[in-house]
């Protein structure tokens, strides 16, 4: 999860991610900019469960991806 945060986390004042790392609202934030949401809780609200559902199909491939990877490299050593 940490690996994904600086690709969803645009530095724009209003959509920073604010809450701590050990806070499950940290990971949900991350999987709904994945699934979509802008961050912007104003003009779009809260992010729905189609968009945190988009968002973990993301996070499973990004996460399936990555576990690939770490396999081949530990097979080639």
């Amino acid at each position: 999860m940490k690996i994904t945060h600086p690709f969803v986390d645009k530095r724009l004042k209003k959509t920073v991610n604010y809450y701590s790392i050990e806070n499950l609202a940290w990971a949900s934030w991350i999987i709904a900019r994945l699934g979509g949401w802008k961050g912007y809780v104003k003009s779009e609200g809260f992010a729905g469960p189609i968009t945190i559902g988009r968002g973990l199909k993301m996070f499973y491939g990004i996460y399936d991806g990555w576990k690939l990877c770490k396999d081949v490299c530990a097979q080639r050593d």
